[in-house]
C-alpha cells in the first residue's frame, strides 16, 4: 500500500478506530481498577477462578478486537476498491466526452461548410473588378467588338455589384457613365493589364456628367452644356431579324450654324465632331451594329450647311 493509500485509509476510518481505541482504554482503565482495588484484590486472592477468568477475558477479549480491526479494514479496503473503479470509470468518461466534443466541432465544421452560400458570379466578377478600379478597359458589347470609341475608367463597384463605367471628356463628346450589373459582363482577365468586357446587357441609363475629367468630380455641377442640339440631319434605326432588339443613331446640326454636329446613339452615348469626323464615327457605329447582326431598315436626311457622307 503506498503512502498516499495510508493517509487515505487513515482519513477515511480515523473516526471510527479513535472510537475503538477510547473503548479499548476504557476497558483496560476499569481492569486495572478491579484488579488493583484492595478489597477487590483480597477477593480475587481468596476465589482464584476470579484470576482465571480474567486471565482467559484478556486472552478473549485480544482476538475479537483483531477480528473485529481486520473486518472494519477488509469493508475499507473493499470500499477503497470501489471508489478506484469509480474514479476510472469517470476517466473513461471524461474521455469519451472529449472524443465525443472533438467529434461534434468537426460535424458542425462540415455543416457550415455545406450550408455556405456558393459564390455567384456577380460576386466573382465583382471581385475581379475591384481588383482594377481606376483602371481604363476595353468595352465590346453585345456581340459586337470595339462598339465603344472610348476605354472607360472601371470607376466603381457597389456594394449590390453593379460597375460603373466612366468616359472623362474629350474633344468630341461630354463626360459619362454606363452602369452593369456585374452577372450581365463577360470579363477575359489578361495576363498583363486590365481585364477586357462585354457588356451583355445595360444597368440603367447614360448618365451624362458634362465636361469633368475626374470621377471624383462626378458630384458638382455639370457646367454649361457642350452642345446646342439643333435639327436632325441625319438618322438610322437598324433592327436584327428574329429579335425585337433595334439600334438607333441619329446626327443633329449645332443651333448656331456652325460646322459642328452632334452624334447620339439610343443607347444614349453622345460624341461631337465637324462634318468629316461625326460621319466617320457613324460609319463606325454602323459597322459594329452590323457585325451584331442588324441592318438598317429605315433612315432619312435633314437640311444641313456642310455635307455628311454617310451612306
Amino acid at each position: 500500500m503506498s503512502l498516499i493509500d495510508s493517509k487515505s485509509w487513515w482519513e477515511e476510518n480515523q473516526v471510527g478506530t479513535l472510537r475503538l481505541v477510547a473503548i479499548c482504554s476504557l476497558v483496560a482503565l476499569a481492569l486495572v481498577v478491579i484488579l488493583f482495588h484492595s478489597e477487590i484484590k483480597g477477593f480475587f486472592s481468596s476465589h482464584s477462578w476470579w484470576e482465571d477468568a480474567l486471565v482467559a477475558l484478556a486472552g478473549i477479549t485480544a482476538p475479537v478486537l483483531a477480528y473485529f480491526e481486520l473486518r472494519h479494514s477488509g469493508e475499507a479496503n473493499q470500499l477503497r476498491r470501489a471508489a478506484n473503479d469509480l474514479r476510472a470509470n469517470a476517466n473513461r468518461l471524461q474521455a469519451r466526452v472529449t472524443e465525443l466534443e472533438e467529434e461534434k466541432a468537426g460535424y458542425l465544421a462540415q455543416i457550415a461548410t455545406n450550408t455556405q452560400r456558393p459564390v455567384s458570379e456577380a460576386e466573382r466578377n465583382a471581385a475581379i473588378l475591384r481588383r482594377y478600379l481606376g483602371t481604363t478597359t476595353v468595352i465590346s458589347e453585345g456581340r459586337g467588338v470595339g462598339i465603344w470609341n472610348t476605354s472607360p475608367l472601371i470607376a466603381d463597384v457597389s456594394e449590390d455589384n453593379v460597375v460603373a463605367l466612366f468616359s472623362p471628356r474629350s474633344s468630341s463628346s461630354a463626360a459619362r457613365c454606363v452602369h452593369a450589373r456585374c452577372e450581365d459582363l463577360e470579363i477575359v482577365e489578361l495576363p498583363n493589364g486590365p481585364p477586357q468586357l462585354k457588356v451583355l446587357k445595360r444597368y440603367g441609363d447614360v448618365i451624362l456628367l458634362g465636361d469633368i475629367t475626374k470621377w471624383e468630380d462626378r458630384h458638382r455641377s455639370l457646367g454649361v452644356p457642350m452642345f446646342d442640339k439643333g435639327d436632325v440631319a441625319f438618322h438610322s434605326r437598324f433592327s436584327k431579324p428574329g429579335s425585337s432588339e433595334t439600334r438607333s443613331l441619329a446626327v443633329f446640326t449645332s443651333k448656331d450654324g456652325s460646322n459642328s454636329f452632334l452624334l447620339e446613339t439610343g443607347a444614349g452615348e453622345q460624341m461631337v465632331d465637324d462634318n468629316v469626323g461625326i460621319s466617320k464615327l457613324f460609319m463606325s457605329f454602323e459597322v459594329d451594329y452590323r457585325a451584331e447582326g442588324f441592318n438598317r431598315t429605315s433612315s432619312g436626311t435633314g437640311s444641313t450647311s456642310y455635307p455628311l457622307y454617310i451612306r
